[in-house]
Protein backbone atom coordinates (compact mmCIF):
# COMPACT_ATOMS: atom_id res chain seq x y z
CA UNK A 1 0.00 0.00 0.00
CA UNK A 2 1.41 3.53 -0.84
CA UNK A 3 1.56 6.64 0.92
CA UNK A 4 -2.47 7.66 1.36
CA UNK A 5 -3.34 11.45 2.54
CA UNK A 6 -5.68 11.13 5.47
CA UNK A 7 -7.53 14.69 5.63
CA UNK A 8 -9.54 15.46 8.54
CA UNK A 9 -11.55 19.08 8.65
CA UNK A 10 -11.64 20.92 11.55
CA UNK A 11 -14.12 23.95 12.13
CA UNK A 12 -13.62 26.30 14.49
CA UNK A 13 -14.76 24.84 17.94
CA UNK A 14 -14.27 21.94 16.73
CA UNK A 15 -13.91 18.91 19.11
CA UNK A 16 -10.39 17.69 19.96
CA UNK A 17 -10.94 14.38 20.55
CA UNK A 18 -12.76 14.49 16.94
CA UNK A 19 -9.30 15.36 15.16
CA UNK A 20 -6.89 13.73 17.51
CA UNK A 21 -8.59 10.34 18.13
CA UNK A 22 -8.58 9.29 14.19
CA UNK A 23 -5.11 10.67 13.44
CA UNK A 24 -3.40 8.91 16.47
CA UNK A 25 -5.28 5.68 15.30
CA UNK A 26 -3.32 5.94 11.32
CA UNK A 27 -0.33 7.71 12.88
CA UNK A 28 -0.22 4.32 15.55
CA UNK A 29 -0.27 1.95 11.71
CA UNK A 30 2.89 4.51 10.58
CA UNK A 31 4.92 3.87 13.88
CA UNK A 32 4.42 0.22 14.08
CA UNK A 33 4.88 -0.31 10.05
CA UNK A 34 7.95 1.53 10.66
CA UNK A 35 6.94 3.51 7.48
CA UNK A 36 4.61 6.28 6.34
CA UNK A 37 1.44 4.15 4.79
CA UNK A 38 -0.46 7.25 5.95
CA UNK A 39 0.21 10.92 5.37
CA UNK A 40 -2.16 13.03 7.72
CA UNK A 41 -3.17 16.47 7.88
CA UNK A 42 -5.43 18.77 9.25
CA UNK A 43 -7.88 21.12 7.40
CA UNK A 44 -9.40 24.66 7.99
CA UNK A 45 -12.21 26.52 6.77
CA UNK A 46 -10.49 30.08 6.40
CA UNK A 47 -7.86 30.56 9.34
CA UNK A 48 -5.03 28.20 9.87
CA UNK A 49 -5.39 28.41 13.49
CA UNK A 50 -8.55 26.62 14.99
CA UNK A 51 -9.72 27.07 18.52
CA UNK A 52 -11.26 23.86 19.82
CA UNK A 53 -14.55 23.51 22.22
CA UNK A 54 -11.45 22.89 24.92
CA UNK A 55 -9.86 26.00 24.39
CA UNK A 56 -6.95 24.39 22.99
CA UNK A 57 -5.51 25.90 19.54
CA UNK A 58 -5.00 23.34 16.52
CA UNK A 59 -2.85 24.61 13.66
CA UNK A 60 -4.14 23.03 10.48
CA UNK A 61 -1.96 22.32 7.65
CA UNK A 62 -3.76 23.46 4.61
CA UNK A 63 -7.28 25.67 4.14
CA UNK A 64 -10.29 24.21 2.36
CA UNK A 65 -10.16 27.10 -0.51
CA UNK A 66 -6.66 25.12 -1.13
CA UNK A 67 -8.73 21.75 -1.37
CA UNK A 68 -8.42 21.59 -5.31
CA UNK A 69 -4.68 20.88 -4.76
CA UNK A 70 -5.27 17.77 -2.91
CA UNK A 71 -6.36 14.09 -3.68
CA UNK A 72 -6.87 12.75 -0.32
CA UNK A 73 -7.47 9.10 0.08
CA UNK A 74 -9.60 9.51 2.97
CA UNK A 75 -11.42 12.84 3.61
CA UNK A 76 -13.35 13.03 7.08
CA UNK A 77 -15.34 15.99 8.93
CA UNK A 78 -15.01 15.86 12.73
CA UNK A 79 -17.79 17.58 14.76
CA UNK A 80 -18.04 20.33 17.07
CA UNK A 81 -20.79 20.92 19.92
CA UNK A 82 -22.46 23.78 17.79
CA UNK A 83 -22.31 22.32 14.70
CA UNK A 84 -26.42 22.27 14.15
CA UNK A 85 -25.61 25.75 14.28
CA UNK A 86 -22.49 26.17 11.90
CA UNK A 87 -23.99 27.47 8.46
CA UNK A 88 -21.10 26.18 5.53
CA UNK A 89 -21.56 28.86 2.70
CA UNK A 90 -22.26 27.84 -0.47
CA UNK A 91 -18.65 28.25 -1.92
CA UNK A 92 -17.59 25.90 1.33
CA UNK A 93 -20.18 23.06 0.33
CA UNK A 94 -18.92 22.81 -2.92
CA UNK A 95 -15.10 22.40 -2.25
CA UNK A 96 -16.22 19.80 0.36
CA UNK A 97 -18.19 18.11 -2.25
CA UNK A 98 -15.06 18.51 -4.17
CA UNK A 99 -13.08 17.11 -1.97
CA UNK A 100 -15.23 13.47 -1.11
CA UNK A 101 -15.70 13.11 -4.61
CA UNK A 102 -12.00 13.08 -5.32
CA UNK A 103 -11.53 10.75 -2.11
CA UNK A 104 -11.53 7.27 -2.40
CA UNK A 105 -13.75 7.24 1.25
CA UNK A 106 -15.22 10.35 3.06
CA UNK A 107 -17.38 10.67 5.90
CA UNK A 108 -17.57 12.20 9.16
CA UNK A 109 -17.04 12.41 12.96
CA UNK A 110 -19.85 12.76 15.53
CA UNK A 111 -21.84 16.16 14.75
CA UNK A 112 -19.64 16.29 11.70
CA UNK A 113 -22.80 14.55 9.68
CA UNK A 114 -24.20 18.23 10.65
CA UNK A 115 -21.85 19.48 8.73
CA UNK A 116 -21.34 17.08 5.77
CA UNK A 117 -25.29 16.51 5.72
CA UNK A 118 -25.40 20.67 4.26
CA UNK A 119 -23.39 19.44 0.79
CA UNK A 120 -26.39 17.03 -0.18
CA UNK A 121 -23.94 13.57 -0.41
CA UNK A 122 -25.94 12.01 2.58
CA UNK A 123 -29.32 11.93 0.90
CA UNK A 124 -30.50 8.49 0.61
CA UNK A 125 -27.50 6.92 2.70
CA UNK A 126 -27.09 5.25 5.97
CA UNK A 127 -25.41 7.61 8.50
CA UNK A 128 -24.85 7.91 12.17
CA UNK A 129 -24.19 10.75 14.57
CA UNK A 130 -23.50 11.19 18.30
CA UNK A 131 -26.99 9.84 19.82
CA UNK A 132 -27.44 13.63 20.75
CA UNK A 133 -27.59 14.59 16.90
CA UNK A 134 -29.59 12.16 15.78
CA UNK A 135 -33.17 13.45 15.57
CA UNK A 136 -31.73 16.72 14.23
CA UNK A 137 -29.86 14.76 11.65
CA UNK A 138 -32.76 12.88 11.02
CA UNK A 139 -34.89 15.99 10.40
CA UNK A 140 -31.99 17.30 7.90
CA UNK A 141 -31.80 14.22 6.25
CA UNK A 142 -35.95 13.04 5.61
CA UNK A 143 -34.18 10.59 3.40
CA UNK A 144 -31.29 8.82 4.63
CA UNK A 145 -31.83 6.05 7.27
CA UNK A 146 -30.08 7.69 10.55
CA UNK A 147 -28.73 4.52 12.55
CA UNK A 148 -28.15 6.73 16.06
CA UNK A 149 -27.65 3.40 17.56
CA UNK A 150 -24.79 2.16 15.55
CA UNK A 151 -20.98 3.36 16.81
CA UNK A 152 -20.62 3.68 13.17
CA UNK A 153 -21.36 2.79 9.58
CA UNK A 154 -20.38 2.08 6.08
CA UNK A 155 -21.94 2.87 2.93
CA UNK A 156 -20.42 2.88 -0.34
CA UNK A 157 -17.49 5.47 -0.08
CA UNK A 158 -19.14 7.18 2.99
CA UNK A 159 -18.32 6.48 6.44
CA UNK A 160 -19.70 7.81 9.42
CA UNK A 161 -18.66 7.47 13.04
CA UNK A 162 -21.09 8.36 16.44
CA UNK A 163 -20.02 10.40 19.23
CA UNK A 164 -16.64 11.67 19.45
CA UNK A 165 -14.32 8.77 20.78
CA UNK A 166 -16.41 6.70 18.20
CA UNK A 167 -13.77 8.36 15.65
CA UNK A 168 -11.43 5.50 16.81
CA UNK A 169 -13.36 2.82 16.09
CA UNK A 170 -14.02 4.39 12.65
CA UNK A 171 -10.26 4.68 12.17
CA UNK A 172 -9.77 1.38 13.31
CA UNK A 173 -12.20 -0.04 10.91
CA UNK A 174 -10.76 1.96 7.92
CA UNK A 175 -7.06 0.28 9.04
CA UNK A 176 -8.42 -2.66 9.05
CA UNK A 177 -9.91 -1.90 5.66
CA UNK A 178 -6.62 -1.21 4.23
CA UNK A 179 -3.91 -3.31 6.16
CA UNK A 180 -5.68 -6.19 7.47
CA UNK A 181 -6.79 -7.47 11.23
CA UNK A 182 -4.04 -8.35 12.78
CA UNK A 183 -2.34 -5.15 12.86
CA UNK A 184 -5.23 -3.39 13.66
CA UNK A 185 -5.93 -5.85 16.59
CA UNK A 186 -2.20 -4.97 17.78
CA UNK A 187 -3.11 -0.57 17.03
CA UNK A 188 -5.58 -1.32 19.64
CA UNK A 189 -4.06 -2.94 21.98
CA UNK A 190 -0.97 -0.54 22.07
CA UNK A 191 -3.81 2.35 22.61
CA UNK A 192 -5.59 0.03 25.43
CA UNK A 193 -9.37 0.04 23.52
CA UNK A 194 -10.90 -2.22 22.25
CA UNK A 195 -10.40 -3.96 18.77
CA UNK A 196 -14.47 -4.01 19.03
CA UNK A 197 -16.45 -2.46 21.67
CA UNK A 198 -18.93 -4.70 23.19
CA UNK A 199 -21.55 -1.88 23.50
CA UNK A 200 -23.26 0.38 21.06
CA UNK A 201 -24.23 4.20 21.66
CA UNK A 202 -27.59 2.92 23.36
CA UNK A 203 -25.12 2.48 26.36
CA UNK A 204 -24.33 5.61 26.38
CA UNK A 205 -27.88 7.40 25.87
CA UNK A 206 -28.93 8.59 29.55
CA UNK A 207 -32.68 9.85 30.52
CA UNK A 208 -33.24 11.72 27.42
CA UNK A 209 -34.34 8.88 25.18
CA UNK A 210 -37.86 9.15 27.54
CA UNK A 211 -37.80 12.43 27.67
CA UNK A 212 -41.51 14.37 27.69
CA UNK A 213 -43.11 15.77 24.48
CA UNK A 214 -46.23 16.53 22.93
CA UNK A 215 -49.29 18.42 24.89
CA UNK A 216 -49.80 19.04 28.05
CA UNK A 217 -52.03 15.81 28.42
CA UNK A 218 -49.60 13.73 27.09
CA UNK A 219 -46.94 15.05 29.18
CA UNK A 220 -48.64 14.34 32.34
CA UNK A 221 -49.65 10.63 31.12
CA UNK A 222 -45.57 10.44 30.32
CA UNK A 223 -44.88 11.55 33.75
CA UNK A 224 -47.45 9.21 35.63
CA UNK A 225 -46.32 6.30 33.44
CA UNK A 226 -42.63 6.79 34.56
CA UNK A 227 -43.60 7.24 38.18
CA UNK A 228 -45.44 3.45 37.34
CA UNK A 229 -43.56 1.53 35.32
CA UNK A 230 -43.96 -1.25 38.06
CA UNK A 231 -48.18 -1.50 37.81
CA UNK A 232 -48.24 -0.53 34.11
CA UNK A 233 -49.79 -3.79 31.95
CA UNK A 234 -49.38 -2.30 28.56
CA UNK A 235 -50.50 0.58 26.27
CA UNK A 236 -54.31 0.03 27.41
CA UNK A 237 -53.39 1.20 30.53
CA UNK A 238 -51.70 4.18 28.94
CA UNK A 239 -55.19 4.91 27.05
CA UNK A 240 -57.37 4.03 29.97
CA UNK A 241 -55.16 6.72 32.17
CA UNK A 242 -56.09 9.25 29.40
CA UNK A 243 -59.47 7.94 29.49
CA UNK A 244 -59.02 7.79 25.16
CA UNK A 245 -58.94 4.38 22.77
CA UNK A 246 -55.99 3.40 22.48
CA UNK A 247 -56.40 3.97 18.69
CA UNK A 248 -56.59 7.80 19.44
CA UNK A 249 -53.76 7.65 22.07
CA UNK A 250 -51.59 6.06 19.31
CA UNK A 251 -52.29 8.92 17.27
CA UNK A 252 -52.01 11.24 19.76
CA UNK A 253 -48.04 9.98 19.69
CA UNK A 254 -47.58 9.82 16.32
CA UNK A 255 -48.27 12.92 15.76
CA UNK A 256 -46.25 14.41 18.90
CA UNK A 257 -43.65 12.00 19.76
CA UNK A 258 -42.98 10.30 16.17
CA UNK A 259 -43.24 6.87 17.84
CA UNK A 260 -45.67 4.17 18.47
CA UNK A 261 -47.11 4.55 22.43
CA UNK A 262 -46.05 0.79 23.17
CA UNK A 263 -42.31 1.34 21.61
CA UNK A 264 -42.33 4.68 23.71
CA UNK A 265 -43.48 2.27 26.84
CA UNK A 266 -40.68 -0.20 25.96
CA UNK A 267 -37.97 2.60 25.68
CA UNK A 268 -38.88 3.64 29.04
CA UNK A 269 -38.78 0.61 31.34
CA UNK A 270 -35.52 -0.51 29.76
CA UNK A 271 -34.56 3.26 30.48
CA UNK A 272 -35.62 1.82 34.16
CA UNK A 273 -33.89 -1.27 34.12
CA UNK A 274 -30.62 0.60 32.86
CA UNK A 275 -31.04 2.65 35.80
CA UNK A 276 -31.76 0.07 38.39
CA UNK A 277 -28.90 -2.35 36.79
CA UNK A 278 -26.40 0.63 37.63
CA UNK A 279 -27.00 0.16 41.34
CA UNK A 280 -24.73 -3.10 42.53
CA UNK A 281 -27.14 -3.47 45.98
CA UNK A 282 -29.99 -4.70 43.89
CA UNK A 283 -30.45 -8.02 43.22
CA UNK A 284 -30.78 -8.32 39.13
CA UNK A 285 -33.95 -10.82 40.09
CA UNK A 286 -35.83 -7.74 41.60
CA UNK A 287 -35.21 -5.80 38.40
CA UNK A 288 -37.48 -7.01 35.93
CA UNK A 289 -40.88 -6.54 38.33
CA UNK A 290 -39.60 -2.97 39.16
CA UNK A 291 -39.78 -1.99 35.78
CA UNK A 292 -43.28 -3.55 34.56
CA UNK A 293 -41.99 -7.21 33.26
CA UNK A 294 -43.79 -10.30 34.01
CA UNK A 295 -40.82 -12.62 33.80
CA UNK A 296 -36.57 -12.02 33.74
CA UNK A 297 -36.62 -13.46 30.06
CA UNK A 298 -39.04 -11.08 28.67
CA UNK A 299 -36.78 -8.37 30.14
CA UNK A 300 -33.93 -10.18 28.82
CA UNK A 301 -35.16 -9.79 25.02
CA UNK A 302 -36.21 -6.62 25.27
CA UNK A 303 -33.48 -5.24 26.88
CA UNK A 304 -31.15 -6.89 24.23
CA UNK A 305 -32.93 -5.87 21.40
CA UNK A 306 -32.53 -2.02 22.78
CA UNK A 307 -29.07 -2.19 23.99
CA UNK A 308 -27.31 -4.74 22.15
CA UNK A 309 -26.36 -6.59 25.20
CA UNK A 310 -27.92 -9.01 28.34
CA UNK A 311 -29.01 -7.15 31.65
CA UNK A 312 -26.08 -9.09 33.01
CA UNK A 313 -23.45 -7.94 30.84
CA UNK A 314 -24.85 -4.29 30.98
CA UNK A 315 -24.65 -4.51 34.80
CA UNK A 316 -20.54 -5.82 34.62
CA UNK A 317 -20.06 -3.07 32.06
CA UNK A 318 -21.60 -0.13 34.00
CA UNK A 319 -20.05 -0.94 37.68
CA UNK A 320 -16.50 -0.75 38.07
CA UNK A 321 -14.49 -4.15 39.63
CA UNK A 322 -13.89 -3.89 43.11
CA UNK A 323 -9.91 -2.44 43.31
CA UNK A 324 -10.48 -0.56 40.20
Amino acid sequence: MRNQQIILLAVPGVQLLDVSGPLDVFAEANRLLRRPVYRLSVMALEEADVTCSSGVRLRADQLLSQAADHNPHTFLVAGAPDASQRQLSAQQRAQIVALCQRSQRYGSVCSGALLLAQTGLLNGKKVTTHWACADALAMQLPDAQVEADALYVADGPLRTAAGVTSGLDLALRLVEEDLGRELTQEIAANLVMFFQRPVNQSHFVRKQQTSLAGRSALQAMQRWALANLAEIKGVEDLAAHMNLSTRHLTRLFNQALHIQPGAWLERARIAQARTLLENPALPLKTIPAACGYRSADVMRRAFIKITGMTPSHYRKMSIPAEGA
